[in-house]
């Protein structure tokens, strides 16, 4: 699923995400959102679809017109090549919202209404830089696949195509106290401005993704891979405030290669946060430990200083948290230990945050870890390479935790390292034979051209066969690309 929405994990703040940018210091511990090839929306053109009876809908329509010309989106989208746009319609239905929908629902409800006109298009009907946003009522539950609207996410955005139209989207659901402090207007529109600059940085998010978070070992893919997942908050201090409206901040490249607060407008001095000294996901077995080192890390301040630790996870039945050291500066170290409980169910990723406690602010440093077995323990590529967190070298024969750009273990070339099954040996050709079998595999993607269609291995960018070549307008990574 493109983009996490505003996914609240626990009322603690924590919410469950340009290639070459240069910065003044090298050293900086903060992750780099890479390009992976996709296409960005140079000039979102927006098309806000209400359902008849929404009290929003006139506010909200307000918010689409500024928000497409906003100093906001200057701020968080120029470094990735996306300027300012523009409002397609609104589109006010006549019918009233239905009290539960599917996402392929609302994909088949996108199509119809371009098919039918009342959905507009962009002049000369080119639709790379359209987003059709679509705003439910409370009243609606919206699911995606096990996902439930206002208990798994706020929102989210994807991307489809049918008879070679490709299309991207918005799901915007209304989930009163989804933020703390927040009206339910202010949600609605915090929620909007976080889909908005994912799907323009990233339209195409699995078919086809540009900007994410691709560094495997990152603690921050805790929060999600897309620029808005990185600087998600559960309280007003991720919010934006312009010309009486609100928007959510979101990830700075070059604010991140700087060491500086990567979450822009409106950044925070002296930026302070905890770096977690690791090399690959965590995975602990029930009932075992491990030790996370941590460091300080200040920038904009001539003054030493200290602030307090605390740590919040999204399963406090399952694991257990302790420092060595309740604080830290840039001059001192705290080790975190994480022990988890013996009856967590193996398999699980639990989500959890340093807390850096400020005067007046806080900054969060989120990691994961996975309830599992080491690496080592597992023998077979398919067996391996299923596992979050591991990787198969087949020039070895070992399963090995995955790094930042390989093995954390060895020096097993990246080309022998499978990460997915569908990097093993026959695994796609031999299980996906047929598209929605195939983009159902971890790895494999389905080109239909060539008059044979077969199940291949995806490149790691994901828009591609990882050998070969197939035309994009053939190539389906995900069900959603698959013809109906």
């Amino acid at each position: 699923m493109g983009g996490s929405g505003l996914r609240r994990l626990r009322n603690i703040a924590l919410c469950v995400a340009i290639a070459g940018c240069g910065g003044d210091d090298s050293n900086s511990p903060l992750p780099e959102v890479s390009h992976r090839g996709g296409p960005v929306m140079a000039h979102p053109a927006l098309v806000p679809i209400f359902f008849a009876g929404d009290l929003d809908a006139n506010a909200l329509t307000q918010f689409s017109q500024w928000i497409v010309r906003s100093q906001w989106l200057t701020a968080v989208g120029a470094e990735y090549g996306v300027g300012s746009g523009s409002v397609l319609g609104p589109v006010q239905r006549s019918d009233a919202a239905p009290t539960a929908i599917t996402d392929a629902q609302i994909v088949d409800l996108v199509f119809a209404g371009l098919a039918d006109g009342s959905l507009p298009k962009p002049p000369g009907g080119d639709l790379r830089d359209a987003l059709y946003m679509l705003q439910f009522p409370r009243e609606t539950v919206i699911s995606f696949g096990s996902s439930m609207s206002c208990v798994d996410f706020g929102g989210y955005h994807a991307s489809a195509r049918r008879n070679g139209v490709e299309v991207a989207y918005a799901v915007i659901a209304t989930c009163p106290g989804f933020v703390d402090r927040q009206t339910d207007l202010e949600i609605r529109e915090l929620v909007s401005s976080h889909e908005l600059i994912e799907a323009a940085t990233d339209p195409i998010p699995d078919n086809h993704p540009a900007f994410q978070l691709t560094d495997a070992a990152s603690p921050w893919l805790a929060f999600g891979e897309e620029v808005a997942d990185l600087c998600t908050r559960g309280d007003p201090t991720a919010t934006w405030h312009e010309n009486g409206f609100v928007a959510q901040r979101s990830w700075s490249n070059a604010a991140a290669a700087a060491g500086k607060d990567p979450c822009v407008p409106g950044q925070q001095k002296p930026y302070f946060n905890a770096v977690a000294k690791l090399t690959a996901l965590p995975r602990i077995a029930p009932g075992a430990t491990q030790m996370i080192e941590l460091s300080g890390w200040v920038t904009d301040s001539p003054d030493r200083f200290s602030w307090p630790l605390e740590v919040g996870s999204d399963s406090p039945d399952d694991a257990a948290f302790t420092f060595s050291t309740a604080s830290l500066s840039t001059a001192m170290n705290s080790t975190l230990t994480v022990r988890i409980n013996a009856g967590a169910a193996p398999g699980k990723v639990i989500r959890f945050a340093v807390f850096s406690d400020g005067t007046d602010n806080y900054q969060i440093l989120p990691m994961l870890a996975v309830v599992a077995d080491p690496c080592s323990r597992f023998t077979g590529c398919v067996a391996c390479a299923a596992q979050l967190g591991c990787g198969f070298c087949t020039t070895t024969g070992t399963c090995e935790s995955l790094g930042s750009s390989g093995s954390a273990e060895s020096s097993c070339p990246a080309s022998a390292f499978a990460i997915r099954p569908g990097s093993c040996s026959g695994f796609c050709a031999s299980r996906g034979t047929s598209c929605a079998a195939c983009t159902s595999l971890s790895g494999c993607g389905w080109c239909a051209s060539g008059g044979t269609p077969q199940c291949v291995e995806a490149s790691d960018d994901r828009g591609s066969p990882a050998s070969g070549s197939c035309p994009y307008t053939d190539w389906s990574e995900t069900a959603s690309y698959c013809s109906p």
